[in-house]
């Protein structure tokens, strides 16, 4: 009281400027995007002049660091009391916290404006590549269509080629089909041919036994005979067989269809006259199938 101390406990004299250290005010974390609070509004010309005048200053050097320290409170006092601190403090809290979610929304607002700029980003990326997408597309769309076209010719190249290949093989088919029905035809007229062969065969091996007897036969009943006979018979066997040697077969058949014998069972004149007769029709007809040869163009 003697240094002018009215009670409050300060030390200083009334109506004077004294600095405090507030640290009830606030501790608070700042957000990371580097905003700074604003200093709180004066009391308007209606209020009481008698409140605290509040200067705070600002960290310059961490913009986002928490406010950690307490802030130096500098104020006026001519008729205050307590109360008038506290609601201070209190607009000071609101100020601050109103300024908070301010800064919330505006951090909202850049990180909804920083999506926006990564899906124009993406949009833009995803355009460009639409857009190699399609020249590349048109490329390939005319190799493919040329492409096609190719297919087409080759699938009817390959369409004739297996229809000339079908047609050959059934041409081929049956060709073989007819050779081997020819084989087959004559393989079966060798058969009969070897066995008409083996018959004969046959037959000339019995005729030689039979003319080997008959020769056998004949030589001793020319033995029996005398000279004289002996040579009339050799001379009637040679006439005849001169004969005989220009007689066909039709002609021996004529000859041997007569009945009557001449000498020595020899054919007869008539018999003889016969097969020539009937040589001569047949070298007629012969001439007469080679002059209508002849005539037809």
């Amino acid at each position: 009281m003697a240094e002018g101390d009215l009670g409050y406990g300060l030390g200083k004299r009334p109506s004077g400027v004294y600095e405090v250290q507030v640290s009830h005010v606030f501790t608070s974390r700042r957000k990371s995007d580097g905003k700074n609070c604003s200093p709180p509004p004066f009391p308007k010309k209606g209020e009481e002049r008698s409140g605290a005048v509040f200067q705070y200053s600002r960290h310059q050097s961490l913009p986002s660091a928490p406010l950690a320290e307490p802030r130096v409170v500098c104020y006026r006092r001519q008729s205050g009391a307590d109360p008038y601190l506290e609601l201070s403090n209190v607009e000071l809290r609101q100020h601050l916290r109103e300024t908070l979610e301010e800064v919330e929304i505006l951090r909202t607002e850049l990180e909804a404006f920083q999506r926006q700029l990564e899906g124009k980003e993406e949009a833009l990326k995803l355009l460009q590549s639409m857009a190699v997408f399609d020249k590349a597309t048109s490329h390939t769309q005319a190799v493919l269509q040329k492409t096609m076209e190719q297919k087409r010719s080759l699938e009817k190249e390959v369409n004739t080629l297996q229809w000339e290949i079908e047609f050959d093989h059934n041409r081929f088919k049956n060709i073989e089909e007819s050779w081997i029905q020819k084989y087959d035809r004559q393989s079966c007229e060798n058969a009969v041919l070897k066995e008409t062969v083996k018959l004969k065969t046959e037959e000339v091996k019995t005729l030689k036994s039979e003319n080997a007897i008959l020769n056998q036969q004949y030589l001793e009943a020319l033995a029996m005979l005398d000279i004289k006979q002996q040579k009339m018979a050799q001379e009637n066997t040679y006439h005849d067989e001169s004969d005989l040697k220009d007689i066909s077969s039709l002609e021996l058949m004529v000859l041997g269809a007569c009945l009557c014998r001449g000498h020595g069972g020899s054919p007869c004149s008539c018999a003889k006259m016969a097969a020539s007769s009937r040589k001569m029709l047949l070298q007629l007809r012969q001439e007469d199938c080679h002059h209508k040869g002849t005539r037809k163009p």
